[in-house]
């Protein structure tokens, strides 16, 4: 558990505190009995939210779907109370499934009804909640701009379970910093003091694991061990009080109190058993493991990290992953099996790798996300003043009208109705002058969100370019292990050569040292003859991976589609040795060389060969019986050009996306598998060599992509 969980854990607490009647999950099936039997009215409205609530743990979809029965039931009854609980219960929905994005529009639309109804404690709530959001998404500053607003209100309404909420979210995003730490600890234990005041022992317990963890951090052993010991009174035997145990273990390991940290360990890791509680269970076995390897028992610590590791992976748990790996390479390490702890230290560089991957996709949702926010709020309000226009142009004719009848009666009458006419005339276009003014500001601010897009969509379009080269990188390293096994063999072998060379120049049997010599020199050849293999691969891929090279040069495109694709199948088997796929090559002997950038259009093929194999590689996983993964890349002279065709008999490509995916940022593989950018980059790179790229797909029967390169 961290002090992120904490944060969770207040916001379903307030959550749940909202309503006191949404208690036992038992009343679900009474509720869905009741509502049958209602009017639409708002009782009605109230019982789906409630039902809805009770659904969030167990099924999130049934929970949305009562949710939007109490919204539609609110519109209709113009009922606001019940459409605000209703939106702020359905962003707490979207949140609890990780929908953050509409979490966070459900939620503004909560706090528009809340507003309009003067709620403050229901606006209160939902800020709370917004600000909960954006910490997940990583905008600091949003997140602590919406908790302080929310703790203001919070004050106004001497609100103490809200005002000990704010105070603890706001000591949590500060503790993200180690530059705010000492604001973090401050928050934390004004929270404390809330809890206390108000007698809630479980906000209690939550601020004291927080002081205690920040007080762990810094090495304040003394104050940790005292608010833990505390956060364990209030919390004993219940999931929380399994952080709190951990932590104590590992300070005793640090003070040298071995027997304690045990006790504190076996603690924790009886209660997660007990619960079935696996993350928590991650933790602990971490946790111990740390002290087993301050007590010198390397081989007890090993095992205790495969175990969190082996729960660490079926969590998908990145940022442990990457603890447990480092912790084992040093273990390894420290007992000399030097192989096992660069393996776990190759792992903990790739999870690291993914995890960065997954922070600038999720960066990159955020800015799009943020600038469609202001694109569309922008829209709303410049429709909002178009109205205000047209009314106040309809209103300016009407009082014309009313004016120019008015005058068959009265003289004066029409000069006042002129006058009233005149000044409002005036007023409008002061108005109109201040709208286009508004617009031009919220015209600079879209434009300012459109650049930070571009900048990180080619910060993005670098990490493809080397995520390309990472690819590479395994294929020359399976290419080059080869030669290099030959060489170390036979220089072992040769040196063996030599001390028996000397030892037969000593008995004074010449013919048996020349006969050794003979088979050192033949050794020497075949050193020179491997090595030589080696340097031409080597130069071979320096070739076509020099940066400068941006000119185009006569190349043989067969040779070029061999080089890649060979590297694209070794890279992909290095990364999972359970890979494997038939290749099928049919180039034209007699295709003549074309005028290319060749390093980009390696890229190219690259790409199109990996996208092949993972969609055989796919269709495979799915265990559909007598299949075998293919892929066939085919080469042919056309009158206009060469055609290079990427064939597999993989999952294919529904029709429906068949026109987005050389789209930027589209992809159909899983969050952190890809960006979207890789068939966008291949058509750009084609078309800049004035091709073409085009695709032939049927769902669930393959694709083949069809890359055309014309003579110059």
């Amino acid at each position: 558990m961290t002090i992120y969980r904490f944060l969770l854990f207040l916001l379903l607490l307030s959550f749940s505190l909202w309503n006191k009647s949404l208690a036992q999950t038992s009343r679900v099936d009474s509720l869905s009995s009741s509502i049958g039997n209602m009017k639409d009215d708002s009782a009605k409205a109230i019982a789906y939210v409630e039902l809805g609530i009770e659904l969030l743990g167990t099924d999130p979809s049934s929970a949305i779907e009562n949710f939007d029965s109490a919204i539609q039931l609110g519109l209709n009854l113009d009922y606001k109370k019940g459409l605000a609980d209703a939106y702020n219960a359905k962003g707490r929905a979207y949140s609890q499934q990780g929908k953050l994005q509409e979490a966070i529009l459900t939620f503004q639309d909560a706090l528009k009804v809340f507003r309009e109804i003067d709620d403050k404690t229901g606006e209160a709530n939902v800020l709370s909640n917004l600000g909960s959001i954006y910490y997940m998404l990583g905008n600091s500053s949003k997140a602590l701009e919406l908790h302080f607003e929310s703790l203001k209100f919070s004050e106004q309404l001497d609100n103490k379970l809200r005002i000990g909420t704010s105070y603890n979210n706001i000591g949590t995003v500060y503790s993200k910093n180690r530059n705010t730490i000492t604001e973090a600890l401050t928050y934390f234990k004004k929270s404390l003091e809330v809890f206390r005041e108000i007698d809630l022992e479980s906000g209690e317990a939550i601020a004291a694991m927080n002081i205690g963890e920040v007080y762990f951090l810094d090495s304040k052993y003394d104050s940790a061990i005292y608010f833990h010991q505390m956060a364990l009174e209030l919390c004993d035997g219940t999931l929380d009080a399994t952080f709190p145990l951990t932590q104590l273990g590992e300070i005793n390991s640090e003070l040298g109190n071995f027997q304690q940290a045990y006790g504190y360990h076996n603690r924790a890791l009886k209660i997660a058993e007990i619960l079935d509680a696996k993350f928590e269970m991650t933790q602990s076995l971490i946790g111990l493991a740390k002290t087993q390897i301050k007590q010198k028992n390397f081989k007890g610590a090993i095992d205790s990290f495969e175990q969190a590791k082996l729960l660490a992976i079926a969590l998908d748990a990145k940022n442990e992953l990457v603890d447990i790996y480092q912790n084992l390479a040093e273990t390894e390490a420290q007992i000399g099996n030097f192989k096992a702890a660069y393996e776990n230290e190759i792992n903990a560089k790739t999870v690291k790798e993914e995890i960065a991957k997954s922070s600038t996709e999720q960066r990159i949702q955020q800015i799009q996300f943020e600038y469609e926010l202001d694109k569309k709020e922008a829209e709303i309000e410049l429709l909002q003043k178009d109205t205000e226009l047209k009314n106040a142009a309809v209103f300016n004719q009407r009082i014309i009208i009313f004016a120019s009848l008015g005058g068959l009666v009265m003289f004066v009458i029409i000069s006042i109705s002129l006058f009233r006419n005149n000044l409002s005339k005036q007023k409008a276009n002061r108005l109109l002058q201040i709208q286009k003014e508004e617009i031009r500001t919220q015209r600079e601010n879209v434009t300012t969100a459109y650049d930070q897009l571009k900048s990180t969509q080619a910060q993005l379009i670098q990490a493809e370019k080397m995520a390309s080269l990472g690819e590479l990188t395994a294929g020359i390293a399976h290419e080059i292990q080869n030669p290099l096994n030959f060489v170390k063999n036979f220089s072992e072998v040769s040196e063996e050569l030599v001390d028996e060379m000397k030892e037969e120049l000593e008995k004074g049997d010449y013919e048996e040292a020349k006969a050794l010599g003979e088979e050192l020199k033949q050794n020497l050849s075949r050193i020179r003859l491997h090595g030589k293999r080696a340097d031409g691969i080597v130069k071979g891929m320096l070739e076509h991976s020099r940066t400068n090279q941006s000119e185009k040069s006569l190349t043989d495109i067969n040779g070029l589609v061999e080089e890649y694709v060979r590297l694209s199948y070794h890279g992909l088997r290095a990364k999972d040795k359970s890979f494997n796929s038939e290749i099928k090559l049919n180039l034209d002997p007699m295709l003549p060389k074309v005028e290319i950038v060749a390093g980009d259009l390696g890229r190219v093929i690259l790409n199109l060969v990996n996208n092949a194999f993972y969609a055989v590689n796919e269709k495979a996983k799915s265990g559909i019986d007598g299949f075998k993964p293919e892929v066939g890349i085919s080469s042919k002279k056309i009158p206009s050009g060469v055609e290079i065709s990427i064939k597999d008999n993989g999952i294919g490509i529904p029709d429906s996306i068949k026109d987005k995916i050389f789209q930027p940022f589209f992809t159909t593989k899983p969050t952190g598998s890809g960006t979207g950018l890789g068939l966008s980059l291949s058509y750009d790179i084609v078309k800049a060599h004035g091709g073409e790229l085009e695709v032939d797909s049927e769902k669930g029967e393959g694709s083949t992509f069809y890359l055309r390169i014309p003579f110059v």
